[in-house]
This record gives structure tokens, sequence and C-alpha cells, in this order.
């Protein structure tokens, strides 16, 4: 009897009501909890971008169709896709630069609404585009603090703002020059300098937009770390690239984009090459793209199998271009000293060193944009420069300097990578005069009296840049401004308009700047074919595969001047492993 009203009380204690007290504790302790979960999804959660569409009214191209992307706190996150695939747009959407047509920006929980640069920076966002551009005529210092300057009571204080550059620029070893001027840093100086001003500004989010695309190695290796000790730090890193084998290398989750839509998001242990080939070009493109060692992947370098290219076997012709003892000294480029080389017809060349070595100086020097101090260049036949900066005088000479009398000659130089000196489009411009610019002699009016008063056959000039427009894969009407195409669809219409030249030499420097592998494929072999045509083009490229893949000799710099020399059959003959060993050490100054 007693053992059964002792079970008999146990469902009744059970479920007896709990005091007031401590019902009322357990109810906020079920409240903190509910927020602190909702708080830590937000700080993991920290960006949606919902249903975002964006089309370009200037030529009607639709960009996004509902792509989404998500960005969590202290991730490094990938963003791949082809040219023209929306990825660009969404993150100028995300950093200000756009505006989207429809769909939710939301940061931190709350929805947002940027219609200028500086709603996403006043939110954390910043971006570090293709091509950072300071203000010029500033230090670096000054560049950096703009907008944003240490004050002192109601006063700018100049002393604190250089200083806090300083104190953060060694913080996070940057090692930049403060008090230089800004006109003096390389591509990779631009960059750390960006990210400086991002970092000033509170930045919680920092976009790259093609980080290492005119970088070597080296300067590579340094964003990369640079980009590591961010994340580290509790700032989200957002990397769009082409570059698949190194950004995955650093990246925590990769979003690939298609056709104006996100196709598919992938942590860690999901990354694949091949599928991320056929996400963003389709299942042909990745059963075509080439097979490499695992840890190892380089889609960009077009069948590196241990073997150099043997597509350079055809016979050089006359010479195209020489350099004889030139030397050149400027305060922005390092020098040349007493340089000689000699590009034959038929042959691709290529041109390696890092920056400081002087590749870029002597593109610069041989196209005519700077002045060499002493030498001789000649194209073809022609004397371009002689001595000390004249032309010679026997009739064979061009009658102007500079880049005028290169191009007369038949030479060609398109210089992605080069800074605001050297102005190759015009963004503010239509298509159509983009390509105008180096045509228009081309297309005189038909009417000889109009003709000479500088009329030109505007029929025939708007079919020559529709044509070039076909070529270069891009639609829209030639009156759109060039500032409304992407960077890797302007480089092809950039590309094709120089082609058009009827040239004898060819230089180039990072053509495969902001094009996805299956375009720099369609370059090279566009290159390649117009070596065959007997021309010489010479190639800047940071990137040691695709250089060794696509040239049938290589020169590289050290130090102003040639320091190795590898043509075609030493090339072969070593194969890619030796090759590169020997082109780093050359780049390096070591004896090879």
């Amino acid at each position: 009897m007693e053992a059964h009203a002792l079970r008999a009380s146990i469902p009744e204690a059970r479920f007896q009501p709990l005091p007031s007290g401590l019902k009322k504790a357990l109810c906020i302790r079920d409240i903190l909890t509910s927020y602190f979960f909702l708080f830590t999804l937000i700080l993991l959660w920290m960006i949606e971008l919902r249903s975002i569409y964006k089309t370009f009214l200037s030529n009607g191209a639709r960009a996004l169709e509902g792509a989404d992307f998500d960005l969590r706190q202290g991730e490094i996150h990938a963003v791949f896709g082809e040219n023209g695939a929306g990825k660009s747009t969404l993150m100028h959407i995300l950093a200000g630069f756009e505006q989207p047509d429809s769909g939710k920006i939301i940061v931190d929980g709350k929805n947002r609404r940027f219609l200028l640069p500086a709603d996403a920076i006043s939110l954390g966002i910043s971006m570090v585009r293709q091509r950072p551009e300071l203000c010029r005529g500033m230090r670096v210092w000054e560049a950096c603090v703009l907008g944003a300057e240490a004050r002192r009571g109601p006063f700018f204080s100049k002393r604190a703002s250089r200083d806090t550059v300083s104190r953060l620029s060694r913080e996070w070893g940057f090692e930049l020059p403060v008090d230089a001027q800004s006109d003096s840093l390389d591509a990779a100086g631009r960059q750390k300098a960006a990210v400086l001003a991002a970092l000033l500004r509170g930045a919680r989010v920092i976009i790259f937009d093609e980080p290492t695309a005119v970088l070597n190695q080296t300067e590579s290796e340094k964003i990369f770390a640079l980009v590591k000790r961010l994340a580290a730090a509790g700032i989200s890193v957002v990397i769009i690239s082409h570059k698949l084998d190194e950004t995955l290398a650093l990246s925590q989750r990769v979003s690939v984009f298609r056709k104006g839509i996100r196709a598919a998001v992938l942590d860690k242990h999901e990354f694949n090459v091949q599928k991320i080939i056929a996400l963003m070009f389709g299942q042909d493109a990745a059963a075509a793209s080439v097979t490499t060692a695992a840890g190892g992947a380089d889609i960009g370098g077009m069948g590196m199998s241990g073997e150099v290219s043997e597509k350079q076997d055809c016979a050089a012709q006359d010479i195209a271009l020489t350099a004889e003892e030139l030397s050149m000294t400027r305060s922005l480029y390092p020098a040349l000293r007493s340089l000689n080389m000699e590009l034959s017809g038929g042959i691709i060349y290529g041109l390696a060193g890092v920056r400081e070595s002087g590749t870029e100086a002597l593109l610069l020097t041989l196209a005519g944009f700077l002045k060499p101090n002493a030498g001789r260049i000649m194209v073809g036949n022609r004397l371009i420069f002689n001595g000390e900066g004249k032309n010679d005088r026997d009739k064979n000479a061009p009658a102007v300097n500079g880049a005028t009398s290169f191009r007369k000659a038949g030479g060609v130089y398109l210089g992605m990578n080069s800074g605001p000196a050297i102005m190759v489009y015009d963004k503010e411009l239509s298509i159509h005069d983009n390509m105008a610019i180096h045509a228009h002699r081309r297309f005189p009016h038909p009417n000889r009296l109009l003709a000479g008063m500088g009329l030109l056959d505007s029929g025939r000039l708007r079919e020559w840049t529709r044509a070039l427009m076909l070529k270069a894969g891009i639609s829209g009407p030639p009156s759109a401004k060039a500032g409304s195409l992407s960077g890797g669809m302007l480089q092809r219409l950039l590309t094709a308009r120089e082609l058009s030249e009827n040239a004898v030499v060819i230089l180039m420097s990072e053509p495969g700047w902001g094009l996805d592998v299956q375009r720099r494929r369609e370059l090279y072999l566009m290159l390649e074919n117009e070596s065959k045509a007997g021309k010489a083009v010479m190639l800047f490229l940071s990137d040691l595969n695709d250089l060794l893949e696509v040239s049938g000799e290589i020169f590289v710099m050290s130090n102003g001047g040639i320091s190795l020399n590898l043509k075609g059959g030493i090339l072969r003959r070593i194969g890619i492993t030796a090759a590169k060993a020997k082109i780093n050490a050359a780049m390096c100054g070591a004896a090879v």
C-alpha cells in the first residue's frame, strides 16, 4: 500500500509547477540563448546578396540574372567565372560602384542600399580593384588618408595622419615608402596602398579583383601572405580571379558564376579543378582542359606536362627589330643598361623578369613611350632612334619621334598592365571611337576633296568596328561606351584592334590579363598565327607556365640587362623543370 502510494506520487511530483522566480529565470535564459545564437549567426553570416539582377542600359547587356552570394566573417572566399559571367559586376554592387535593378543586399542582418562606394565603406566593405589608382601628385601617405585624415580638434593633423599610415604600414609588413610620390609605386605597391587605405577606414571586408594578374611570383606570394594575415585578423576577403590553382590554395570556399547566376558554392573539401571548369564553361571545356598533378594544377598554363611546347618550329625570317647598346634612365622606371636584343620574324619571344629588372621599361622604350639616353632602335630597316634622341636624317627615317615612329615603321604595342601614362583606350569614348583611334587613316572619305579636309568614310569605319567586335565576341552597338565592357571583353577588343594593324613586330605586356582560360588559349593561338605570318612577337608574362608554353625563345632580364637567352632548341632539350630553374636563377641575377 505504501509502495503503491509512492509510485502514484511520482508523476504528480514530476509535474509540479515551478516557482515563479525560477520560471522567470529560465525564460530569461532561453531568450538570452536565442539572442546569442542569432548574434552568432549574424557574425558568421556577415553578408548576403539575394536575387540580384543587373542590366547595363548603355548596351542592353543583362549581367546578372538573380545572382546570390554569401560571405562569412574571417573567411577567404574565391569567386570564379568566365568573362561576362557577372562575378565582377556582383562584387562592384557589393562595393557600391554599381546599383542593382532589384534584389537584396543584407549586411549584419539588415537590408542595405549602396548608392556610392562611400556607403559600402561606411559599413566596412572596400574593394581593391584590378588597377588601384592613387591620386597623382600626392605622397603615398596623403593618398592613403585622403578623406579620412586624422584631426586635432577642428583641424586636420598632417603629422598624426602620416604617423598613422607609417605605423599601419609597419604593423602589416607593407614596407611602403610613405613619403614617396604615389606615382612611383609599382603594381604591388599600389595594391598594398589600397589595402592600407581600406584598413584606415575600418574595413571588415576587402574584395580583391584579380590581385595577381600583373604580378610576378615573388610579388604574388607577398599578396598571398597579406591575404592570410587579413583573414587571421577576422577580416573577410573575397578574391575574384581566373588563376584557379593559386586561389584555391588560399580559399576556404568558392562561388562559381555562369551566365549571370551563381552556379555553385563549394567548401574546401569539395575543391576540384575539373569540376570548377565544368561549372564555369560546361562539360566540353572540362574534358578539353589539361589534367595536371594533384596539388599543382594550373589551368592557365596551357598544357604543362613537363615538356616545353614544340609549336615554334618555323624558321626565323628577316630581322624585325634590333636594339643596340640601349640605355635609359627615368625616375619612375628601372634603368636599362647597354642592352642588346634582336628579334626575327616568325618567332614568339618571351620576356621574363621581376618588375625591378626593367621588363616594362624595355617594352615602353622599344615602343617609343620612353626616350632612351643612348643606343639604337631599328624596326625592319627603319631607324627609330639613334644616339642622343635624334632620328636618322635619311629618306627612310620617320619624321616624328617616339610612339608615332614605332607605329609608322610597323610596330604594335599593347600593355594592359601599364600605368596611367600609357592610355590604350578612353572609357568615356564609344567603342567605335576607341577602335578608330589607331585606324582612321585607313578609311579616308571616297570624295578626294572631302578626304583632303580630313573627313572619313564613316560607313566603312563602322563596318570595320563591327567586324572587330564580332571577332572579339562582343555584342551590342558600337555606340556603347567602352567603360560599359568588362575587363576581359575590353582586353579582347583592344587586342583585336592592335592585331588588325599591318605589323612587323608586336610587343605585348600581360596580354592574358583579365582573360579566362578559354580566352587566353584563343589569344595565344591568335599570336601563334601572327608569328606564322612572319611577324615577330614579344610577350612579357609574369606567369612562367604560360611563358614557356607559348614562347619559341626567351629573354630573361636582370638589373636592366639581358641575363639569359634560352632559344627554342635548348628549351625543348632541357624541359620545363630545368627551364624554370634557369629562368628563376637568372631573374635573381645568378649565374646559369
